[in-house]
């Protein structure tokens, strides 16, 4: 998309998730031209609770898959192996930086490689608001800061939380 600068009347093309600086020192920020449609991040569990329907939390976790502003990314869906009736928006994650690799949830143990993408999608792209997931240990990474500090975030909060939480927060439908 290409915009013009108000200060100096150049011509620039902002790219989607990317915030850009004018010669003129003016910053064009990505969410203000391209909407700030929120959209949350969703675990494997997640999505393995929501194809086992037996249970309580396998029907709300599928009330959060059928929502629109769901996605995940493709290292998530690799990971989960299996067949998805449902359409998500897939975020791919080229490459997880050196900082993330070195994360730990407790003293010994690491997030899996797919945990760090959600991570990772969340520091590049804006408009990622938050991630649903149950595991306990992603908490504690996630809402460390690393998102907000690493990001072009201008939001107050990421919300992390399982698939319950959301709906009471969120309604289950929009």
């Amino acid at each position: 998309m290409k915009i013009t600068c108000p200060r100096c009347k150049r011509r620039i093309r902002l790219k989607k998730s990317r915030n850009m600086l004018c010669k003129c020192g003016y910053e064009f920020r990505y969410t203000e031209y391209f909407g700030n449609k929120k959209i949350y991040l969703v675990d494997a569990n997640v999505i393995i609770y929501a194809m086992e329907k037996k249970n309580i939390t396998g029907k709300i976790c599928k009330k959060v898959l059928s929502r629109s502003d769901i996605a995940t990314t493709e290292r998530v869906l690799k990971e989960v192996q299996c067949e998805i009736n449902i359409s998500l928006k897939v975020f791919r994650v080229k490459k997880i930086s050196d900082e993330l690799k070195e994360l730990k949830a407790n003293t010994l143990k690491q997030p899996s490689e797919a945990d760090l993408s959600l991570i990772q999608a969340a520091m590049d792209h804006p408009e990622i608001n938050g991630i649903i997931t149950y595991d306990r240990d992603f908490k504690n990474i996630a809402t460390s800061g690393i998102i907000q500090t690493k990001s072009s975030k201008y939001s107050a909060k990421f919300w992390v939380g399982n698939a319950k939480e959301f709906l009471e927060k969120y309604g289950p439908k929009r």
